[in-house]
């Protein structure tokens, strides 16, 4: 027997389409790369996201041919998260961050011909052009001026926005069809391709939006989302397709990192929810407080990548922002949510910040399990400390065009994060496979250590290493960034502050003192940096 339920194919064009029709007026807010503010609606948005398909079909564009993106957070490269995927091609986002060696080879891999980039990547695109294999066509996309000195030849995005009849609607195929492809960071060997599906970013988006993912929902409240970091990473964390899915505006900062141009952005379009990572939650909690600053709307703020210090979580509540701290990853994204459980809210302040500071409790619609060296499960007890793997719909089966499979045995992710589950399904990541420290047969976790490291007056960065030891195979050494305006950290003051916390095998052999961290393009500490270092 089958149901009698009609089977309509979850396609991102249902999601612009809804918000077109029932929420036509909403805006969304770009700034541009010169700092121009442009705002127009969903529907408008929705029209020339139709004439762009137009135009790409019109140029030749296959099922699931790959159209690359060397853009930022601008609103006509929101145009082409719907106007690619939607005419069944497939999105191919670069972070322009990447040195170029990355960025040539993402783009070569992927096989795009056709690539779309703006005005803050002019240069990028003028050196490397020769060294695309495939690309033949080159949009310029921003304010339609010619770039001054550009070597490219290229079309126009504006003159194609003009000169394209739009398509009366987007075409319905296959809820399986590939529609965005993002690469990895490439930290460790190159950079590995994620081909998300109509389906699995359907689903990603419906799961973001529950209630209890952000928190603080108002019935009738218009919010106002703002991702901040870059939509070319990890399909913006799914914010292009949450903001119009639920009817919120969506404020997009363009290229702009500087934290008095964002909070003023924030300010002036009354933004609620934004998102962002923890380097970037501690230079504008700086900038608010050296500037007496306020955010008076902000509710939320969404963040990955790495662990938020706990201090940093209390300064942002201080200003009444709840920080929804997540685990995920390119290949597994919104696989937690970082509110509170329900019932927890009532414990004492203190408890309810040791579950804040977590990576966030299990999310509906993705399995994790944790395994040991072995492949046995481990048990979701808090503390025993394993693999963590995961599972579900929108969670990768694989890398595109990689022969190498990321699977177990039996068919789940290996995340290659070490962490503990806990009863209530919370998860607490002790560190990547590759840099927790086994000493003497001993689990150290780095995470831990910087964690604490960070609550020590004048650290702003801590970052644990291994680095060898004759007798107990490992050591962590600890490597710190002071505060700007902090005087010398002493490091046997750190030390003992550190030791009175933790295990004694845990204490760091020693501290070295960095004047700048190594950060990745995506906001992280690059320990293999500091490994280059730091040998020994």
């Amino acid at each position: 027997m089958e149901s009698l339920m009609m089977d309509s194919p979850l396609l991102l064009s249902s999601i612009i389409e809804y918000a077109a029709t029932c929420h036509s007026d909403t805006e969304v807010v770009s700034r541009s790369v010169a700092g121009d503010i442009h705002r127009y609606g969903y529907s408008d948005a929705y029209e020339r996201m139709r004439r762009i398909g137009a135009a790409l079909l019109t140029s030749g564009l296959q099922h699931s041919d790959r159209v690359a993106t060397l853009c930022w957070n601008t609103h006509q490269h929101f145009e082409l998260f719907y106007a690619v995927p939607c005419v069944g091609g497939v999105l191919h986002t670069v972070n322009p961050r990447l040195s170029e060696d990355h960025i040539v080879y993402i783009i070569n891999h992927g096989g795009a011909k056709t690539l779309f980039f703006d005005s803050g990547c002019v240069e990028i695109v003028d050196k490397i052009r020769d060294r695309l294999d495939a690309v033949r066509t080159f949009v310029y996309i921003d304010d339609g001026n010619i770039p001054a000195g550009s070597v490219t030849s290229y079309l126009d995005y504006e003159t194609l926005v003009a000169d394209n009849e739009a398509l009366p609607e987007f075409p319905t195929f296959d809820e399986k069809s590939p529609a965005v492809l993002c690469y990895t960071s490439g930290t460790t060997g190159n950079p590995k391709g994620v081909l998300y599906s109509h389906r699995s970013l359907v689903l990603i988006a419906l799961a973001s939006i529950a209630k209890d993912f952000f928190g603080g929902y108002s019935n009738g409240s218009l919010d106002a989302y703002m991702p901040i970091a870059g939509i070319f990473h990890a399909t913006g964390w799914s914010f292009p397709h949450t903001a119009p899915i639920s009817g919120a505006k969506l404020v997009l900062p363009g290229r702009q990192h500087d934290p008095a141009v964002l909070c003023k952005l924030m300010r002036d379009e009354n933004v609620t929810i934004a998102g962002a990572v923890p380097t970037v939650l501690l230079m504008l909690c700086d900038w608010l407080d050296q500037n007496k600053g306020t955010l008076p709307s902000l509710q939320s703020f969404l963040t990955s990548g790495s662990a938020v210090p706990l201090p940093l979580i209390e300064r942002w509540e201080a200003r009444n922002v709840n920080i929804v701290q997540t685990w995920g990853m390119t290949e597994s994204l919104c696989s937690s949510k970082g509110t509170l459980k329900p019932g927890l809210g009532q414990l004492p302040k203190n408890e309810r910040l040791a579950y804040k500071k977590k990576s966030g409790r299990v999310s509906w619609g993705t399995r994790l399990r944790i395994v040991d060296d072995n492949g046995q499960v481990l048990a979701h007890d808090g503390t025993s400390i394993g693999h963590l793997q995961a599972r579900g719909p929108w969670t990768a089966s694989g890398y595109y065009n990689e022969p190498t499979s990321p699977l177990s045995e039996d068919g789940w992710l290996l995340t290659g994060d070490m962490a503990t589950i806990d009863s209530q399904g919370y998860i607490e990541i002790k560190d990547r496979s590759k840099d927790i420290i086994k000493s003497g047969g001993e689990w150290i976790s780095t995470t831990e250590l910087e964690q604490i490291a960070l609550t020590y007056p004048g650290v702003r960065h801590a970052a644990a290493i291994s680095i060898p030891h004759p007798k107990w195979q490992e050591r962590p050494l600890l490597v710190i960034q002071k505060e700007r305006d902090a005087d010398s950290v002493e490091e046997g003051s750190l030390i003992s502050f550190i030791g009175d916390k933790v295990a004694k095998w845990w204490v760091p052999e020693r501290v070295e003192v960095v004047e700048q961290m190594p950060i990745s393009a995506t906001g992280k500490i690059l320990k293999s940096e500091l490994r280059k270092l730091f040998p020994t």
